[in-house]
Formats: C-alpha cells, structure tokens, sequence
C-alpha cells in the first residue's frame, strides 16, 4: 500500500490521491475547510483533474475565496464511494466542524483511511477499521486531556446566558467553531438573539442550509432596525483575530482548544476564555487507536501536533505498530 506524508502536510494515498496538501495527483480531496488543510489549493486547482469535498466544505471553500471551477469541483457526500481505476474512495462523518470528513481509501493491497481532525470517537465520529491509520495528533502529548471535557457545552451555556442578562455579549472563535458554538448554545437553551456579519454571516447560512439549527440570527443592520442593538441583550460572534480588540462593553468569552485546567478561565473583568476545542484530546486519540483494528498506525504530523509522542505511546503503551510521518 502506498502511502505517505509530505513535510507540506500532503497525505499521498495509493496513486491518484493527495489528503490536505498539494501534490501533483489526479485528485485533492479537502477534508475540511480550516486554512491548515487547504494549503497550496489554488495550486492544486491548477493540476489536479479534480478537487473533492464534502458539499458544505465545498460551498465554505468558495465563501473563503477558493476558486474551484465547476469542472473540478466533486462534491461528495458520506458512505458513497466513487472509483478511480483500482482505487475505491469513500468519506465517512468527522465531528470536527460542518460537512467535516475521514477519508478512506481502498486499493487491491489494502485499505488506507485517514482521520482528518475530530473529536467524540464512536459518539459522533465513526470509528473506522482499515490496514493503515492516518491520524491526526494535534494534542498527541499525555498531558493533554480535559477531564472536564464532558461538561464544558453546559457550561459555556450557563455563563453566557447569566452575562447576557446583564449585558451584550460577543464570542470570539474560529470559522467552523463559531457553529458549532451557536448550534450548542442553542441546543441548551439560550435564546437571546444571534448577531453575525461578512464571512461569519455567510458561513452560518451555508451551516443552517445543511441542517445546523441555529434560529434567530441576524446582521448589524437588521438587529438596529428591529431594535435588538438598542435592547443590549444579544450575543455578536467574531472572527479569533478579533478578540485583540475586544471592548469593555460587551462580556467577552473566546473560544480556546488550549485550556486543559480550567474549563472556563477569567481573562480580565469582561473577558473570559472557554476550552471548547473541535479537536479530540489525547484521551480521544488513544480511544480511537484503540478501537480500531488498524494493523499499522501513522501519526500525521505534517501539521502543527505531538504526532511522534502519539506513535510512540501507542507503541509502547498499547503494544501496536505505530510511526510518526513525516519521519
């Protein structure tokens, strides 16, 4: 079975397939549309044959500003596979952000699946079983667990409701989290009204056209003319670059996948920071190895994680065969 992992990130799958970075194959496939998985896609636009994704990854990719022609466009949906001579490709469900996949590939000398980024392993992550394991490491260190991980929804919930009682609130986070933060926030009850502009706005209406159920969201200009701004009580999401800029009249609350201590974490006297990752912990990386019948484990480590502290846990841990790529 071919595969590999190149120092750009690309993921080189039997003969005619990159994963996540560019590489001259007939197909780059985009396993979601974070900007450390579509490095070089423009560049990819321009020599492979076709470029593969999810639909809403695909629409996403073209709100950010991906240039993908409609010839080279292959929007794939989950669980159907399309063959490419004797290589079968198939994307499975990652809960990671939406329209997030795993890819898997098959060949004549085996099966190569590759986890993308995810979290919720069996929960709302199928748990895959090929001959190689790609997976991803980005908190692939032991120390990186969130004991608290299983009541951070509620609690972000909980804050966020109690502060918009008192005044506006903003959440500052990533696109793709931002989402999923509405969707939970949502989910558990909260109600005030959603306030969202530019990229934010319309990755929000290309989630809720999927299937995400996020009510009651509104631009700047529509909370003013239905006097929502003047009333205070709203929650205003904004891109993580922003929160540098963050004023006191709102309660601030950033989204982090970097707190493993606390799982809510006071800034300043209106800041907080909440450990909402969309990414598996090192508890999570380690139950999905572990669940697999994988015979051979890779460690991604073409992008920013631990990939050689995962391999050599599962080595000598869980006594399998496991090496981190690039070497």
């Amino acid at each position: 079975m071919k595969v590999g992992i190149e120092p750009n990130g690309a993921i080189l799958v039997g003969e005619y397939f990159t994963i996540d970075g560019h590489w001259k194959r007939n197909y780059r496939i985009v396993t979601h549309f974070h900007s450390d998985h579509t490095l070089q896609l423009q560049k990819s636009v321009l020599e492979c044959v076709g470029i593969i994704a999810t639909p809403p990854t695909m629409e996403v990719l073209e709100t950010l500003g991906y240039k993908v022609p409609q010839n080279k466009k292959i929007n794939l949906n989950y669980r159907i596979p399309i063959q490419v001579q004797e290589e079968e490709l198939t994307l499975y469900p990652s809960d990671h952000v939406f329209g997030s996949a795993q890819v898997e590939i098959s060949m004549p000398s085996g099966t190569v699946a590759y986890t993308g980024d995810f979290k919720n392993p069996e929960k709302k992550t199928p748990i895959l079983h090929p001959d190689i394991l790609v997976i991803e490491s980005t908190y692939g260190k032991p120390e990186f667990v969130r004991p608290f991980k299983g009541e951070v929804e509620q609690l972000m919930a909980d804050y966020v409701n109690d502060a918009v009682t008192h005044m506006p609130v903003r959440i500052y986070g990533y696109h793709g989290k931002l989402q999923e933060a509405m969707r939970v926030l949502r989910e558990r009850g909260v109600i005030a009204p959603f306030i969202v502009n530019g990229k934010i706005r319309d990755i929000t209406k290309i989630a809720i056209s999927y299937g995400l159920e996020i009510q009651d969201v509104f631009t700047t200009e529509e909370a003013r003319d239905q006097g929502i701004l003047k009333d205070g009580w709203y929650i205003e999401f904004m891109h993580f670059n922003q929160f540098k800029n963050r004023s006191p009249d709102h309660t601030n609350f950033i989204l982090s996948g970097w707190e493993f201590n606390e799982a809510l974490k006071r800034i300043d006297k209106y800041s907080f920071s909440i450990a909402f990752s969309d990414h598996a912990d090192f508890e999570d990386l380690i139950y999905y190895v572990d669940s697999s019948k994988a015979k051979k484990i890779i460690a991604e480590g073409g992008r920013r994680g631990h990939s050689r502290e995962l391999a050599t846990y599962i080595r000598k841990r869980l006594g399998r065969d496991a090496i981190s790529l690039p070497s």
